[in-house]
């Protein structure tokens, strides 16, 4: 892939231009690369890009790349929130991206696998896989920007990121100084908030959800204030919510019509606003409303600009609103068929007639039986609508975890420029599909491989046994192979804090969600067939919810200790009756059955580790360990034995946590996991996150000979994000040489080694 667009028509490329998809694209309708058929503006950007001053940018994906390992992400198929998609003017390029899981493409290349643009996101950096914004430049799809943050990780840091290689590779320049954004915040479905000019790929604006607009002329390595603009920021905190380009207007090689919307309503002054010399200065759009929001804007062949309004940001809050067509005679008209929050349009690029909308927070029934958003299309220019769900199929597409899940929280549309029957939309369960919207019976289709979003929470392998896990929204998954998506926990509890099973007895299973206003604790006796759910609360006092649970080995004792209680309790009867444990304070303590010896558990809390000799029920601290990471690590291969991550290093107990001892060659460690060993009888392999001695790099690593000599898994473009929301670390316990890792929002990290 060169970045060439090639297959097009100048029909073709004309009419992307009017349906303007994401912010216009070659009005010539030709190839951006040859020289004798440049459009006004190619030479111009391609002076001032290699002119460009881009000492403020660091290249995020150089450096130290590990040809020892693979990576990749253990297979769901799907989940998490999508918050844009976008079809590109070359064919089979398509780009996503989500709120707090980075952003994805997808080339001939990938062979209908999305692959993510963000594995090289550190733990320090972390917030960059909230995605705020996306853009690429219409003459050349393969350069793509991320508009990058989240205000709650890495200080708000917010960041451009640029590639010239569809996301493969990235450098970053940080723009924290000038404004902030939120990748998962309310309103993260608006957009976009980045735009590049489809005239002059090097002048991108963006708008920041404080800090106000800023704009960049040399491809995004420099940025400075558009003072001109007259919002810096919302009282919702969405700030400027959507930029769009009008390729149409160009004078001089660049783009003189400019729109921008801030997300806010009832003020006079106006939410939309339009510039008609290239940003210098702005007005608001004449006869604009400003009663409700602005959520997406496109454009057709005739410069009329269609605007979808939403009474709030979303994607959670919002219930009325509609479209607007505003003319370029100064016009203003509702075309929507219905008051409802609508949260995107496309118009076919052959026939402005032809209009495809969405709506955005709605809950009306679907074909699988879910309850999501509505879809419409129009053949008259909006005068008539045709409900699609009335006839609408949907198809999981191979991914059984989706069965039943809605289509919702749709704010972003994108037409394939090449088959104007096909169109992706997003959702909160992934990105739906459909090749044949403007058929009789359309038929919706999971179209989410390779986009692992979710959030893991937990993670258990034994030797002999599928890997079981717990994510936060989606319950958690049995993967029976990690390169399949998986099937979901037949009980569906939502978010899922933590999964246990009994090591000793396998039927036996224990699982915690819930929330403030709802106790969610089920057990399963047959493997994860059949669920029953514990409704008798341990304190009658209040909704207890989430934390962690663990069942000692034979799994006739369950503790739990929840979040939002001081104390622990414990079972042997599946919640008919609760004791307190004793010996144990503080919340979301972690315990761990011994695997070898059912009268043995261990837990780990902010302070202390403690140990239980009558299966869960009281606890003698330890007071010789001080731990810094909660979670443990239990060999099953040696009774008495098990890790401890201790923030300062790595410490082993091998009796019972009477004593401990520092594992040698480890500085650093929040998180330790145990993997089958090479051979019989060697010691099983221990994976840190964490810093060996010799070095400064935190990591994942590997030791085979229990921490004489550690090797590094990962490499210098894949990190992760770190541990995230999970901070755990796992080797498989059937594959040599696989460990996992939890993130914020890039599924479950898997690594295998490389036999040579």
């Amino acid at each position: 892939m060169n970045g060439k667009i090639s297959k097009f028509t100048a029909a073709v490329m004309s009419a992307l231009m009017c349906a303007s998809l994401l912010s216009g694209c070659n009005k010539d309708g030709e190839n951006s690369e040859d020289p004798g058929s440049s459009p006004a503006g190619t030479e111009q950007a391609a002076v001032e890009n290699a002119s460009a001053d881009t000492s403020s940018a660091v290249d995020v994906t150089g450096g130290f790349i590990n040809s020892d390992w693979t990576y990749g992400q253990v297979s769901v198929g799907g989940g998490g929130f999508i918050t844009g998609v976008f079809s590109t003017p070359e064919e089979g390029v398509w780009y996503t991206r989500t709120d707090v899981g980075g952003a994805y493409y997808r080339t001939p290349e990938t062979d209908g696998k999305w692959a993510s643009m963000n594995y090289w996101v550190t733990a320090d950096d972390r917030g960059l896989l909230g995605i705020d914004g996306l853009a690429y430049d219409p003459q050349a799809p393969n350069k793509v920007y991320l508009l990058m943050g989240t205000d709650y990780f890495s200080n708000g840091k917010t960041a451009i990121g640029i590639s010239e290689d569809y996301g493969k590779t990235m450098k970053i320049v940080e723009v924290t100084d000038k404004i902030k954004v939120h990748g998962n915040g309310m309103g993260r479905g608006n957009g976009e908030r980045i735009a590049v000019d489809p005239n002059n790929g090097s002048i991108i604006f963006a708008g920041g959800r404080t800090g106000g607009m800023i704009k960049s002329t040399d491809g995004g390595y420099n940025w400075e204030t558009v003072s001109s603009f007259p919002v810096t920021t919302t009282a919702n905190g969405n700030g400027i919510n959507s930029i769009l380009f009008d390729p149409s207007s160009a004078k001089d090689g660049v783009t003189q019509k400019i729109y921008a919307s801030v997300s806010t309503k009832g003020d006079d002054a106006g939410n939309l606003f339009v510039s008609e010399d290239g940003g210098a200065s702005w007005s608001k759009l004449a006869n604009s409303i400003t009663d409700h929001m602005v959520q997406r804007m496109k454009l057709d062949s005739q410069g009329n600009l269609y605007v979808c309004y939403i009474n709030n940001e979303g994607p959670w809050n919002c219930a009325l609103g509609m479209i607007y067509r505003y003319g370029t005679d100064g016009s203003a008209e509702v075309i929507s068929p219905t008051v409802d929050s609508f949260g995107d349009i496309l118009i076919d690029p052959n026939d402005d007639n032809r209009l495809i909308a969405v709506t955005s927070g709605q809950w009306k029934a679907q074909s699988n039986g879910a309850f999501g958003d509505v879809f419409y299309t129009s053949t008259d220019g909006g005068k008539n609508w045709h409900n699609v769900l009335e006839s609408m199929e949907m198809d999981t597409n191979g991914m059984p975890w989706v069965e039943g899940c809605a289509i919702h929280w749709c704010s972003s549309l994108a037409l394939d420029p090449f088959n104007t029957n096909r169109i992706m939309v997003n959702s909160g369960n992934g990105i739906f599909s459909c090749d044949n919207i403007w058929d009789e019976t359309p038929k919706f289709y999971f179209d989410s491989l390779g986009i692992e979003e979710t959030v893991p929470m937990d993670i258990i392998t034994m030797e002999g046994f599928p890997l079981i896990t717990a994510v936060g929204d989606y319950d958690g998954y049995v993967h029976e192979d990690i390169f399949t998506p998986a099937t979901r926990h037949q009980d569906m509890i939502g978010s899922t804090s933590s999964i246990t099973i009994a090591a000793q007895n396998r039927d036996l299973w224990a699982k915690v969600g819930g929330s403030d206003s709802e106790m969610l604790l089920t057990y399963t006796t047959d493997g994860g067939k059949t669920w029953s759910k514990i409704t008798n609360p341990p304190d009658t006092g209040k909704k207890l919810y989430q934390g962690k649970i663990a069942l000692n080995a034979d799994g006739s004792v369950l503790v739990w200790s929840p979040s939002n209680a001081m104390k622990a309790y414990w079972t042997d009867n599946w919640g008919e009756t609760w004791n307190e444990v004793e010996g144990i304070t503080g919340q979301d303590n972690y315990f761990i059955g011994d695997p070898n010896n059912a009268d043995y558990m261990y837990c780990g809390s902010a302070s202390y580790i403690a140990t239980s000799t009558d299966g869960g029920k009281t606890f003698t601290r330890n007071s010789q360990v001080s731990p810094s990471y909660r979670r443990l690590c239990a060999d099953p291969h040696n009774e008495g034995t098990f890790y401890i991550a201790n923030g300062a290093g790595l410490l082993v107990s091998k009796d019972y946590g009477k004593t401990s001892e520092m594992v040698p060659g480890i500085k650093y460690c929040e998180a330790v996991g145990l993997g089958k060993a090479k051979n019989d009888g060697d010691p099983l392999v221990i994976y840190v996150w964490g810093t060996p001695m010799e070095t400064d790099k935190p990591g994942l690593y590997m030791s085979e000979d229990q921490g004489g000599t550690w090797v590094r898994v990962n490499d210098d473009a894949h990190h992760f994000g770190g541990t995230g929301n999970g901070v755990f670390v796992s080797g498989d316990m059937n594959v040599y040489g696989r460990c996992y890792m939890s993130t914020v929002g890039l599924g479950i990290i898997y690594c295998d080694k490389v036999e040579k």
